[in-house]
């Protein structure tokens, strides 16, 4: 009787030990199909080097557009360009080299890490006379644009999802801009064109 249950005891431990070895089979495939997984879909928020390198080049030759977006999308981009931004903002102030200040009873500041040289008059808020909804117009150098294009490519390849897909839709709208240069064209007949980053449903779904 005794042989049989240590038989039995023997054939369970076995079992469990092999049940724990299925499920970490089974983990490390699920694991291998998430990173592959996270690997295909950041490789398609990222643009080829030579296909952003074009971009630079051509949005380097623009003297300056109206950007019209929402502030927290506007602050999103920012903050990957400059270092830092708020959405309340409607100037920036360069406090030179990056670095940290301290004030009595207040929290960190943070300096600039990138020069924006967005004055007061460059941001207007928008609003419909009665409410804010959040949109702006920002009017970008072409020396900004170049620094937007440049940050949103460069973090398009990180490992968090979420914000690898914000900043490949975001280079690809104002690549979508950059597109519509024509260097063979006579200078200055579209300087300032609104662009806007605003997109939205088919009317039809509209109530």
């Amino acid at each position: 009787m005794f042989k049989a249950w240590r038989e039995e005891y023997r054939a369970n431990q076995a079992m469990k030990r092999q049940i724990k070895l299925d499920e970490w089979e089974q983990e490390k495939r699920w694991r291998e199909e998430d990173r592959t997984a996270r690997q295909k879909a950041i490789m398609e928020n990222t643009t080829a080097l030579a296909t952003h390198n074009e971009n630079l080049k051509a949005a380097a030759g623009v003297s300056y557009l109206t950007l019209v977006c929402h502030e927290d999308t506007w602050t999103f981009m920012a903050t990957r360009a400059f270092g830092q931004w708020q959405p309340a903002w409607t100037q920036s102030t360069y406090g030179g080299p990056l670095y940290v200040r301290y004030a009595p009873n207040s929290a960190e500041v943070r300096a600039f890490a990138v020069d924006p040289n967005l004055p007061d008059g460059r941001i207007k808020k928008i609003s419909d006379g009665k409410v804010r909804h959040g949109m702006q117009e920002v009017i970008l150098s072409g020396h900004n644009l170049t620094q937007l294009l440049g940050a949103l490519h460069d973090e398009a390849d990180e490992d968090n999802v979420a914000d690898s897909a914000r900043c490949g839709r975001l280079y690809n709208k104002l690549a979508e801009f950059v597109d519509l240069i024509d260097p063979d064209a006579v200078a200055g007949q579209t300087t300032g064109v609104k662009f806007r980053i605003d997109d939205s449903v088919d009317a039809a779904h509209v109530q």
